[in-house]
């Protein structure tokens, strides 16, 4: 069994342990992250809203659904990521910190050592955050994201692209 596998069969049964647990609560977050993201061989401003739903249970586990659109601006066009993840965590009442794979689609203009032109698909990957929570229902989020792309491209260095945001969040107990 590979690593990877090895990983989403231990994420696959810690979230029966967490579905199995009682829930305390439902949650809705969102707001906006400014950051950026390493495509081929120039690094982007990514300008992110993101919304989650959360489900925390009585023990502190958590199971979240996060969605990340992400517009890339830049001088030749403009580029968008969109990135969907399920999550595992833990949550306290200040904050939470969660980890799981996600799936990026995408269209982008990206530049390789020579020439640069647009790319589209899809992209599996993981994806880690963590959100704390300073004044009430409003705090700061920071997510990391890492998504491998399918092929060889002259354009796409390793074939990877890593993204790292962070801004305001908003949350909202349901």
């Amino acid at each position: 069994m590979t690593l990877p596998s090895k990983f989403f069969c231990l994420l696959w049964a810690c979230g029966l342990v967490a579905a199995a647990a009682p829930g305390e609560a439902f949650e809705v977050s969102f707001g906006v992250s400014v950051g950026g993201i390493q495509v081929g061989t120039d690094p982007a401003l990514a300008v992110s809203p993101f919304a989650s739903l959360l489900w925390r249970t009585e023990s502190g586990f958590l199971l979240e659904a996060h969605d990340m659109f992400s517009i890339l601006p830049d001088d030749r066009s403009v580029g968008v990521h969109n990135r969907t993840s399920v999550t595992l965590g833990y949550a306290w009442d200040k904050g939470n910190v969660s980890v799981g794979p996600s799936l990026s689609f995408y269209s982008m203009p990206v530049c390789g050592v020579d020439y640069c032109r647009r790319v589209t698909g899809a992209a599996p990957g993981g994806h880690a955050q963590t959100d704390w929570y300073f004044a009430g229902p409003l705090g700061a989020s920071v997510s990391a994201n890492l998504a491998w792309y399918d092929g060889s491209s002259f354009m796409l260095l390793g074939s990877a692209a890593v993204t790292v945001t962070a801004g305001p969040i908003l949350r909202l107990e349901i």
